[in-house]
């Protein structure tokens, strides 16, 4: 008996410490609306997208100042944008999805996919909103990555994105339409995107990369009564104990 007892404190400890590493990715990030309110990093590897790649997160957006605000941006050249009103999905070329994007102060997913000699693809909420063909051409890698915003630009203002991300990841190949749409269905707040074996730029590596301005980490209300019933749970197996 004693045996067991022991084995199930050591599996609730590390089921407990398992879930406040977890909480971690449930870390959303608040932008500031002001050209001082972005991230920026040069990323230590881009060469698995070089010619292919997806691009997902969760987005709500809370500005309606900028015409083209950007969450994603990767020089030299804007080799990639993503943006959060359907204007910028451009990865070498641009395609403009403008009024096909939802309106302010709802989260919704956002997917880009893009293979050199294939097609560019853009899905809302799992499903396909726009698509056109892609360049043969691989990426040209280098440069920094900004969110919230070009921070290389001088028309910065126009391109402030100023509401809320969560889970943006980057894949190294293309992700299937069935798989964006099971990634949308399942909701923000779970963990279906950490199962991707080829998700190289992670949104845990992307909370420790230098803020600038007002930008600030917060929980979701959406997954709060995830995470705590998850250790609800977990404290429950200890009291039987």
């Amino acid at each position: 008996m004693v045996p067991f007892i022991l084995s199930l404190i050591i599996y609730c400890i590390h089921t407990l410490s398992s879930a406040a590493e977890e909480e971690k990715a449930y870390l959303a990030l608040s932008f500031g609306k002001t050209t001082e309110d972005y991230i920026q990093f040069t990323p230590s590897d881009m060469s698995p997208f070089q010619s292919s790649f997806t691009g997902c997160a969760w987005i709500k957006n809370q500005h309606d100042a900028s015409y083209g605000p950007m969450i994603l941006h990767l020089g030299p050249r804007d080799q990639i944008i993503m943006g959060s009103n359907g204007y910028w999905n451009k990865v070498k070329t641009h395609l403009d999805l403008s009024g096909r994007f939802p309106e302010k102060n709802v989260w919704f997913h956002y997917c880009l996919s893009w293979s050199a000699g294939g097609e560019q693809k853009v899905y809302i909420n799992g499903e396909e909103v726009g698509s056109r063909s892609a360049s043969s051409s691989n990426l040209t890698m280098g440069g920094d990555i900004s969110l919230g915003l070009n921070a290389q630009s001088s028309k910065g203002s126009s391109y402030i994105f100023g509401g809320q991300l969560f889970k943006l990841n980057l894949f190294s190949e293309v992700l299937s339409s069935s798989e964006i749409r099971q990634m949308s269905e399942a909701g923000m707040c779970s963990s279906i995107e950490m199962e991707h074996e080829t998700r190289k730029l992670k949104w845990e590596r992307i909370l420790t990369e230098p803020r600038y301005g007002n930008v600030v980490e917060f929980v979701p209300a959406e997954c709060t009564s995830y995470i705590m019933a998850k250790l609800d749970k977990m404290m429950s197996l200890l009291k039987e104990i």
